[in-house]
């Protein structure tokens, strides 16, 4: 699975007046939005930085779910999974808080589907199954992803 990042991409693009950003594999371009010259849409540099922090925070958990990845000196897996959900739960907060477009079902079942899964995670056992996880990260990212693109 890739993640949102390598999804959506990361890369900037801003054309003001026209419908393009994180453009490395086209979350939306003039060409996928056909857009007119006429139209005015753009993406405020605020919201490109909370996207990015968003999908910067979703990678910081899917790794930390790999249980081949070495946990910080010092920290547990459940310390570093819990953190990282920290993370990715206040950059929700932040889109839901300050882009109402966020404030829909297709964001908020999602992101509480996630916090269930991390607690329904088995830390005691050796191996833990993260693919629930993985999957309501997984939806979570294509939710804010679809919603920034019906946006625009």
């Amino acid at each position: 699975m890739c993640g949102f990042v390598e999804r959506f991409g990361t890369r900037r693009s801003r054309l003001r007046g026209r419908a393009s950003v994180m453009s490395s594999s086209s979350l939306c371009s003039n060409h996928d939005l056909n857009c007119d010259s006429d139209q005015d849409q753009f993406l405020s540099d605020d919201l490109v930085t909370d996207i990015e922090r968003f999908a910067a925070y979703a990678e910081r958990l899917r790794r930390s779910l790999d249980s081949s990845t070495s946990v910080p000196e010092g920290e547990s897996m459940c310390v570093s999974v819990h953190s990282a959900l920290s993370m990715v739960s206040q950059s929700v907060r932040d889109l839901l808080v300050r882009y109402p477009i966020f404030k829909t079902s297709q964001v908020l079942l999602p992101a509480s589907q996630l916090v269930h899964s991390v607690k329904e995670l088995n830390f005691d056992n050796s191996n833990v199954d993260a693919s629930r996880t993985l999957s309501c990260l997984e939806k979570l990212e294509v939710a804010v992803g679809n919603t920034l693109k019906q946006s625009l």
